[in-house]
């Protein structure tokens, strides 16, 4: 049963399997994809130092919201969903949270145990579904997911997991891609997805307020924004691709921040239980 709230990037990918989604994302594990260049041997110091640079560089707004929230919950008990090789869920570790790690991919969950370990740090990393938390009910005092729930067979029952496995009075830090970003929008012009290097995600939804609005109706409060991020160089080839890395990148990112950030390439919402 696919999902009734928001919509499909391309046209067919509601009719998806999770055996396709954990296929893709063994294959394709986020960071290996993109941020490096391919210049590092995946899984090297090197590896983790580069992309550690370009997370650092694009996403610091995300490693504020991080350090926000987690001074919400000193020492609480953390899940990231989705956790791919384990970059932001570092980064909750090291506000000291004590974080688990879940996702579909063994691969990916092998990068994301290099990772901490090269950081010196602990995470409990499990293989397992969203839609189908391996966890008791009132576990954790945050979930996290960044960029995840939308690519599930049915995001409603992965937030319906969400809700029960977090405690009352915790919070639900998801982000989804939004309905109207700059890159949703072009992406569809073009008809090219520019975010991944060679085949796009088997499902990807794109929501707006209103429906994350419906999605996290159970929870107690529900705060919803757009997250901004730069625009970064897309790894695909070809003369779309060289347009879209430099003509629009550098262009895009002069714009005033006020303009970008209504077009933000993702929705954030924090839903307290």
């Amino acid at each position: 049963m696919s999902d009734t709230i928001g919509t499909y990037l391309w046209k067919g990918s509601d009719a998806r399997t999770i055996d396709e989604v954990r296929r893709y994302w063994t294959e394709n594990v986020n960071s290996t994809q993109f941020w490096t260049g391919g210049v590092e041997k995946i899984g090297s110091p090197e590896f983790f130092d580069t992309v550690s640079a370009f997370i650092k560089k694009n996403y610091e707004h995300r490693y504020r919201l991080i350090e926000k929230e987690a001074a919400k919950y000193r020492n609480g008990r953390l899940l990231e969903i989705g956790c791919g090789a384990g970059w932001e869920l570092l980064h909750w570790a090291r506000q000291g949270m004590q974080v688990t790690g879940l996702d579909l991919s063994t691969a990916a969950l092998e990068l994301a145990g290099k990772n901490f370990q090269h950081n010196k740090l602990k995470a409990d990393l499990k293989q397992g579904n969203a839609e189908k938390l391996p966890f008791s009910d009132n576990s954790f005092d945050v979930i996290t997911s960044l960029g995840v729930l939308h690519q599930t067979e049915s995001t409603e029952r992965a937030v319906s997991e969400v809700y029960r496995v977090l405690r009352s009075g915790g919070e639900a830090v998801i982000t989804l891609y939004y309905k109207y970003s700059w890159k949703i929008l072009l992406s569809k012009f073009a008809k090219v997805n520019f975010e991944f290097a060679h085949e796009d995600a088997p499902i990807t939804r794109l929501y707006d307020k209103r429906d994350l609005q419906e999605l996290f109706s159970r929870f107690k409060s529900v705060h919803i924004f757009l997250d901004y991020i730069r625009a970064t160089k897309t790894p695909r080839k070809g003369f779309l691709a060289g347009l879209f890395n430099y003509v629009f990148v550098p262009c895009y990112n002069l714009l005033p921040r006020f303009i970008r950030r209504k077009f933000g390439h993702a929705i954030c919402v924090l839903a307290v239980k």
